[in-house]
């Protein structure tokens, strides 16, 4: 059985194959595309952040696989409660991504960082509660919105600088936004942490496209670039049993 998982995101489409309960081959492609068929599939699964893009992707399966593809919403048999005062009002990556952290780590209090278009920080706990949690500018949006609200500012790409101690305005930018942004998340998993959790266990999960990049900041437990595609397939298998 093959299926397929894809999340719309706000600046690229992620998404994958399962074969059984093994993920191959994952793809990233903007989100106003679709890619070329990959061998049969025989479901697919899918959350968005996008509403204006979700018909035109569901079309686009309908017309080259067909397929009518299961939707990830507060709504859907997925297994989780939200304590967020309006569900419908939590992005379902959010939860597709608590989803995936509670199938991979099962029986777990878990803060899930999600790094992308915005870095968010979800508090799942062990007993299928996802709590809530916070939501910041993601990387990229910072050295964007430096460059263009700014008259001598210049655009840097996003790297680890070698030091915080930067001597030009590129390498101070590159320094300010990587060491900003990873200090915004560790205060923020702190502070999550303690109201959420108290002086329990945690296990903190980095994902998304940018997370990689804060591999050696010390910030993550577990490294898990496509726990939002997991977390589809269990929305899969709990909801139709794929």
């Amino acid at each position: 059985m093959r299926l397929l998982v894809l999340s719309i995101g706000n600046t690229s489409l992620f998404g994958g194959i399962f074969v059984g309960e093994k993920l191959g081959a994952t793809f990233r492609v903007l989100t106003n595309k679709l890619p070329p068929a990959r061998g049969p599939i025989h479901h697919a699964a899918l959350c968005s952040v996008v509403p204006d893009l979700t018909p035109s992707i569901t079309r686009a399966l309908k017309k080259h696989h067909g397929l009518k593809p299961h939707l990830l919403t507060a709504d859907s048999p997925h297994g989780l409660k939200i304590a967020y005062e309006n569900p419908h009002a939590l992005g379902t990556d959010r939860l597709a991504a608590a989803l995936g952290a509670r199938a991979l780590f099962p029986r777990r209090h878990v803060i899930v960082v999600d790094c992308g278009t915005a870095t968010t920080v979800t508090a799942l706990h062990r007993n299928g509660l996802l709590l809530g949690g916070a939501i910041l500018p993601g990387l990229s949006l910072w050295p964007e919105m430096l460059a263009t609200r700014t008259a001598q500012l210049p655009r840097v790409a996003l790297s680890r600088p070698p030091t915080a101690l930067g001597r030009s305005p590129e390498t101070a930018l590159a320094a300010g936004i990587f060491h900003g942004h990873a200090g915004a998340i560790r205060e923020v998993v702190a502070r999550v942490r303690a109201e959420a959790f108290g002086r329990a266990s945690v296990l903190v999960v980095g994902t998304g496209g940018h997370a990689p990049q804060f591999a050696g900041e010390k910030l993550f437990d577990a490294l898990e670039p496509a726990l939002v595609l997991h977390g589809l397939r269990a929305f899969a298998r709990q909801a139709w049993r794929v």
